[in-house]
């Protein structure tokens, strides 16, 4: 392959479905570097599902998304919508907000497209933004090649570049996290609870994401003022090793509380409507 690399018979070189490691040994002995790695989306998002998790070796391999990333190979996701709805039954609350979602997201992208002089969507298309255009649109916004495998003439349209392109450019930073937690869970099939929060209309609130560095889980508490001073009500809770997303609002506190009583701090929210923000609850104080 090299040889036809060189000779310009070939312009690129690909892999697909080998492992992180693998990897690392080819880049070592090579002399031409791949351009491309076709993956899934889970190698794509750095997840690991549950019966993924064990290694034979004493140490920890580099992950394949993290071994792409350093040596600028792109990576292109392919079957998107069939990793996604073949999982729908394992994590149906996870699924079921990516639905809402696509209502969500598609009232208020054309509110912005009926606007006088905008151009409004393509012709047939539903009262909403389909799972697999939803999750196209998060992964073209991280810069992920998609693959979505489409051969019915509507899935093709509902894939078509200019549309999941032109849904990707106007996702706000909270719509994104909370695709992101519901993508997470559906591969990791470890659903999220009923009342998640997540999904709701307007863009007046902030998404604010919790990662959970302790192995016990830690609960949240909304500090919020009232006219007879402050109170504090639950905002759900963040499995030990795991992630959440909580809406709120900018200037809202949450305090992180951990099951053995001990305060694991209060993170001011500083964002504007729209936005998100990341907080890491550290292992040790």
């Amino acid at each position: 392959l090299e040889k036809l690399y060189e000779s310009k018979i070939i312009y690129g070189l690909g892999l697909d479905g080998i492992h992180g490691e693998d990897i690392q040994y080819l880049l070592r002995k090579s002399k031409i570097k791949p351009q491309l790695y076709r993956g899934d989306v889970s190698q794509a998002l750095d997840i690991v599902r549950k019966n993924h998790h064990k290694v034979k070796d004493t140490h920890v391999a580099k992950h394949i998304a993290t071994v792409l990333k350093e040596n600028n190979i792109t990576f292109l996701a392919s079957n998107v919508a069939g990793h996604i709805l073949e999982r729908k039954a394992m994590a149906p609350n996870a699924y079921a907000l990516l639905q809402n979602l696509g209502g969500v997201l598609y009232r208020a992208h054309h509110e912005k497209l009926n606007a006088p002089g905008a151009s409004s969507g393509h012709k047939g298309e539903g009262e909403y933004y389909t799972v697999p255009r939803v999750v196209l649109s998060y992964l073209v916004r991280h810069k992920i090649c998609v693959l979505p495998h489409a051969y019915k003439a509507e899935h093709l349209a509902d894939d078509a570049p200019e549309w999941v392109g032109g849904l990707a450019k106007v996702l706000t930073e909270r719509r994104v996290a909370e695709i992101g937690m519901a993508l997470r869970a559906l591969l990791s099939e470890e659903d999220l609870p009923e009342e998640h929060g997540l999904g709701m209309e307007g863009e007046d609130e902030v998404a604010v994401v919790f990662h959970n560095l302790l192995v016990q889980e830690v609960h949240l508490f909304r500090e919020k003022e009232t006219e007879s001073g402050s109170r504090s009500e639950s905002a759900g809770f963040v499995k030990g090793d795991s992630s959440i997303v909580v809406i709120a609002q900018k200037g809202d506190k949450i305090e992180a509380v951990a099951s053995d009583g001990q305060k694991r701090g209060t993170y001011a929210i500083d964002v504007e409507a729209g936005g998100s923000i990341d907080f890491t609850i550290p292992a040790s104080t």
